[in-house]
């Protein structure tokens, strides 16, 4: 797998952030790239893409016939020794204990077994209160999200399912009582369904194979496109409702797009196969010509023209058309900022807290609570892996023991540089179609709608914010 922190007390060099964003822009479909084409996959300035690429090929890491470049024989040499023996499900582990940790329900990652699904690894919840799951645990494919992916994803298990036929399931109450499950076996629903997921990028479940137990899971693709797995939360209906799904929903599919990535997944082939696990939930008509958009507006004439545009919205997006666009652009915010802090060995959110301490280190820990507006669990979440990664210390306060004090190392300090490079990247990646006017417009906007939804909830509007709402991960 492959190390997203730096070793204790040390910075992430930057520069091999950028090798790695070179070497990763080439997959099994794109094995050839131009020089232009390497300076748009990674968004590095022209001068900075040149000098590593030569320097890449210089080491044999990138071989170059004419134009075109392509990975080299001395890399794939050292690749050889770091397959062998590889397997690729053990290296998922971390991403469910970190989606547990982030979302405090159980996490579990599903392999298909011919027309059933099989728990292969999981993250148990720490709540007292739970749907059991175990390892080895089986199921139908089309009784819960994670069947729902593998019958969207898996054209083979969809065949073959469709062949054998769907029967009803039943499920055991907690007092082991059979009651029939609210499993659906209609084709033309499955069918529905399976679009639906493929547009999504993930699928919900609830109460289908058990009563009283929801889920949502999204897809773990391999290095060809292929589906390899399903990661999923499963958890009791009072924690887990169809209102949670869309925060829910954003976490899962994030922790599967690592996971790919962990086991050497393609982005390109990912889209290729007809979905991107870093934009799950927006379908072909985001991504539409102006005549597609004239026709998906024909399919749900209650969406207007502008919404249709930036994808296929619920008949609900029109009660509130600004949350709907807030929710769209603030996601996809989040996966751009978590792609690019990860190559300073940090998660969406972390950043935020590190701006507090390089304004002003040595802080009581209650005083970075209240300067973030979040719960003093999730705060104590985010230090507790700032300090596991040797950016921050905590000390007992010499004035009030009760109290910890948050200092940054060496290593911390040094990040600063490379965390405001990287926000330039997210701030350029997010106005990239907008005006210097239109920006300075929505800076301003946002801030008004910031105020009203300050006023509306009773919180405070402060200056720490987040890329995305990010600061509000336990990351």
């Amino acid at each position: 797998m492959v190390n997203e922190e730096a070793p204790q007390g040390r910075s992430p060099l930057l520069v091999l952030g950028k090798i790695r964003s070179i070497l990763e822009s080439f997959a099994p479909e794109t094995p050839e790239l131009t020089l232009p084409q390497i300076r748009q996959r990674t968004g590095l300035p022209a001068s900075t893409c040149q000098r590593l690429v030569q320097n890449l090929l210089h080491e044999g890491f990138l071989d170059r016939s004419g134009d075109g470049y392509r990975i080299g024989l001395s890399l794939v040499r050292m690749a050889a020794a770091g397959v062998h023996g590889f397997d690729p499900l053990r290296q998922v582990q971390p991403f469910l204990d970190e989606l547990r940790d982030g979302t405090g329900e159980t996490a579990c990652l599903y392999v298909r077994d011919g027309l059933r699904q099989s728990v292969v690894e999981l993250a148990e919840t720490r709540h007292a209160v739970k749907r059991t799951v175990a390892l080895g645990m089986t199921a139908p494919l089309h009784a819960d999200s994670a069947g729902k992916v593998f019958l969207a994803y898996d054209d083979t298990a969809w065949h073959e399912a469709r062949e054998a036929g769907l029967p009803p399931v039943t499920g055991q109450t907690a007092k082991g009582q059979t009651v029939a499950g609210q499993t659906g076996t209609n084709a033309a629903e499955l069918d529905r369904q399976r679009e639906a997921v493929r547009r999504q990028g993930y699928a919900e479940s609830f109460e289908e194979l058990d009563p009283g137990c929801g889920s949502v899971s999204a897809p773990v693709f391999g290095v060809h496109g292929e589906l390899v797995a399903v990661l999923g939360v499963v958890a009791p209906v009072q924690r887990l409702s169809p209102a949670d799904v869309p925060e829910l929903a954003a976490r899962v599919v994030a922790a599967a797009a690592d996971a790919s990535r962990a086991i050497g997944g393609s982005a390109a082939a990912r889209e290729e196969a007809g979905t991107s696990a870093e934009a799950a939930g927006v379908d072909a008509c985001r991504v539409a010509q102006p005549a597609d958009a004239e026709a998906c507006v024909a399919q749900q004439p209650a969406i207007s023209g502008e919404l249709c545009a930036t994808g296929t919205a619920p008949s609900g997006a029109t009660w509130g058309p600004v949350s709907h666009a807030l929710f769209r652009a603030g996601r996809l915010h989040r996966v751009l900022a978590g792609n690019l802090l990860r190559r300073a060995g940090l998660y969406p959110g972390q950043e935020i807290l590190l701006m507090l301490l390089w304004d002003e280190d040595d802080r009581p820990q209650a005083d970075l609570i209240r300067a973030l507006a979040l719960d003093a669990s999730t705060v104590t979440k985010m230090l507790q892996r700032l300090q596991q990664a040797g950016f921050v210390t905590r000390t007992p306060s010499p004035t009030d023991r009760r109290a910890s004090i948050v200092s940054l190392t060496e290593a911390g300090r040094a990040l600063q540089g490379q965390v405001a490079e990287l926000w330039g990247e997210l701030e350029q990646g997010s106005v990239r179609l907008l005006t210097a006017e239109e920006t300075s417009t929505a800076t301003r906007l946002l801030g008004r709608i910031e105020q009203g939804l300050s006023q509306a909830t009773g919180s405070p509007a402060g200056p720490a914010g987040g890329s995305s709402g990010g600061a509000a991960s336990a990351g």
